[in-house]
């Protein structure tokens, strides 16, 4: 089903607008900043992300108070691609993007890095004026966990 826009660059506007979402949600995420997430979001909307399932409230206070109080869980990233965005409506649209993520975890013993490659299905509409999202839907596609090996040191000579 064909959208029209008022204009072209409505549309290119829009999607451009989408993209920069889609990466503040993602840069929130790194800065561990529950309120920025859902800053991105309509209120109430859904948020399926593995472990956790439920509104978008409810997961910021789940990061809160575990990942985000724990010790354990360090450094993490985001890197955000190919967006494909559709169309429903002017003001709607669904969204696939690729994400790779780096999480930094330190067990008793060791520490960790998990890098996990996945896709965002979000869904958007435009609330308020702005582009949020209604719904993220996270899978995950692959995932590898590696022992942290100190950097060692190097002599210049």
């Amino acid at each position: 089903m064909a959208v029209n826009f008022a204009s072209a660059a409505d549309e290119l506007n829009a999607r451009a607008e989408i993209a920069r979402l889609v990466m503040r949600r993602g840069r929130a995420a790194d800065a561990k900043d529950p309120d920025a997430i859902v800053a991105q979001h309509v209120p109430g909307s859904r948020d399926s992300h593995g472990v956790f399932d439920g509104t978008i409230e409810q997961f910021a206070e789940y990061l809160r108070t575990h990942n985000y109080q724990d010790e354990r869980y360090g450094l993490q990233r985001h890197a955000i691609s190919n967006i494909l965005i559709e169309f429903d409506s002017a003001s709607r649209a669904r969204v696939e993007s690729y994400h790779l993520a780096f999480h930094r975890i330190t067990a008793e013993s060791a520490s960790y890095d998990v890098h996990i490659g996945g896709r965002y299905l979000d869904c958007c509409e435009l609330f308020g004026g702005r582009w949020l999202l209604t719904s993220r839907h996270v899978i995950y596609d692959w995932t590898r966990t590696s022992l942290v090996n100190e950097p060692t040191s190097v002599e210049h000579t």
